[in-house]
């Protein structure tokens, strides 16, 4: 009988010099990302390690150094990401002109119930962490500066074009007024339970006193 021999490439399915695949920059940041998102919400600042997020994104602690060196880079990349995704789909309904004004701001208020609300609920958790994390931590201090300024343009543009009797300082302060609303309703829903009212009811009462805000005269 012939001796047969298999080599490992084979085993593999591969054919005998053929490279191993390696993942690239274009598809490896954003799955770190994800796991680096998925960390820090539940996991907290205290969790969020290389070590931890390289052993859930099933590659080694220096092949996420690779991308990014030191911890500090790597969550401020994934503050940046979910803040990124976040701020794009209230700016995407901020900006549908198949929609009035009021009924974009009503949009809002049912994406806002919906992200908190639904299955994993992980950007209330994310979004806890991070205002912990900014009181201190400087850097985190200056993106949440920043990330609060750009969420607020989106009312306060909203609140311009629902009010256009309105000054620019009047929109700015009511548009500032329905973010602290919403930043607050993040901290209520997580932590009122069972105590809570019914959420469907919550939410329509919601877009009542962000419309009322909204078209109140100066």
């Amino acid at each position: 009988m012939k001796e047969m021999t298999i080599t490992s490439a084979e085993a593999l399915g591969k054919s005998e010099g053929e490279a191993p695949r390696r993942g690239n920059r274009a598809t490896r940041v954003p799955a770190i990302l994800e796991v680096a998102i998925n960390v820090f919400a539940t996991q907290g600042n205290a969790g969020f390690t290389q070590r931890r997020i390289a052993s859930e994104a099933g590659i080694r602690l220096r092949t996420l150094q690779h991308y990014f060196g030191t911890r500090e880079e790597l969550l401020r990349a994934t503050i940046e990401e979910l803040a990124r995704r976040s701020f794009a789909r209230y700016l995407a309904i901020a900006k549908d002109k198949l929609r009035s004004p009021e009924a974009r701001l009503d949009a809002i208020a049912d994406e806002v119930f919906s992200v908190l609300t639904g299955v994993g609920a992980s950007v209330g958790a994310f979004a806890i962490e991070y205002w912990c994390l900014a009181e201190h931590e400087q850097f985190a201090r200056v993106l949440l500066e920043k990330h609060t300024g750009e969420f607020q343009e989106i009312f306060v543009g909203l609140v311009a074009k629902i009010n256009p009797t309105l000054t620019a300082a009047e929109c700015t302060l009511r548009g500032a007024q329905i973010l602290a609303h919403m930043y607050g309703l993040l901290v209520y829903i997580r932590q009122s339970g069972d105590s809570g009212p019914d959420l469907d009811a919550f939410r329509q009462i919601t877009k009542v006193v962000w419309k009322a805000l909204s078209k109140a005269p100066q």
